[in-house]
């Protein structure tokens, strides 16, 4: 009984580690995502020309 115990934890472990990497990955893309939008260089009357 002990060892499928330790396999269920393991599991929750490896489970539990594979969803905070996920949660990582994400927010550091949406981090990219943001800075690369401000690095946008064109001038505020461009922009507000573009949106008529």
């Amino acid at each position: 009984m002990a060892e499928s115990w330790t396999g269920i934890v393991v599991g929750l472990c490896a489970l539990s580690a594979a969803a905070l990497l996920v949660a990582v990955h994400y927010w550091r893309e949406m981090t990219r995502r943001r800075k690369l939008s401000r690095m946008d260089h064109r001038d505020w009357w461009e922009v507000m020309r573009d949106r008529r």
